[in-house]
């Protein structure tokens, strides 16, 4: 997916020209890659904005600059909500690039009827693949989910077409497990009730063993 971003050469570098720069509607940036010299940019905020809610990772460049770039990456506030500068990478086509992607779950996990929470550990994996064949975002399956397993990057169902996953197959990204605390209730259950949980290898009244 492939969005416009309009980019303004600029001169002026430092905070101060920074936040000119956003008073402005624009945000600074800096264009890199294929051994050609760093360039430093303005780029409009809206657009920016507009490209970060589509979920693009690739933006068709405008105005001093042409051709795709890849989001390389997004220096956000204290606060993670306002982006202050962004790094564009120069990419083709015919290029693969490695990019990080959101994995995410897709339909429910049988676990959790079951008595499993779904504790996610990593959202977030590195795959290889063309500019104009990144997705959004990447997925697994719950429906195959029961309480005990574990899902692992391998288990992504929707790499694009030729894509390669960099990350560990073996990285876990979720697990379903049973409530920490589940046998602390069922003790404080039993005090309340006056119930005495029943020990492995304790004898009941009357089945004594005889000296016979």
């Amino acid at each position: 997916m492939s969005e416009k971003l309009t980019v303004k050469k600029r001169d002026e570098v430092g905070s101060l020209a920074a936040r000119r720069l956003r008073r402005e509607g624009r945000l600074p940036a800096v264009l890199y890659g294929h051994k050609q010299p760093s360039i430093g940019f303005s780029v409009c905020a809206d657009e920016l904005a507009a490209t970060l809610r589509h979920g693009a990772k690739v933006v068709q460049l405008a105005g001093d600059e042409n051709g795709q770039a890849l989001l390389q990456a997004l220096q956000w506030d204290t606060f993670g909500r306002e982006v202050l500068h962004v790094d564009l990478l120069r990419v083709d086509a015919s290029e693969r690039v490695d990019v990080e992607l959101v994995v995410e779950g897709k339909g429910e996990a049988p676990g959790e009827n079951e008595g499993g929470v779904m504790t996610w550990v990593n959202h977030m994996v590195h795959i290889e693949c063309t500019p104009d064949s990144i997705p959004e975002k990447l997925h697994i399956d719950l429906a195959k989910v029961h309480l005990g397993d574990t899902v692992t990057a391998e288990a992504i169902i929707d790499l694009p077409k030729g894509g390669k996953l960099l990350s560990d197959p073996h990285l876990v990204l979720l697990n379903c497990v049973r409530p920490l605390g589940d046998d602390d209730e069922a003790a404080d259950a039993a005090a309340r009730t006056g119930a005495e949980p029943e020990l492995v290898g304790r004898k009941k009244a009357g089945d004594e063993e005889s000296d016979d």
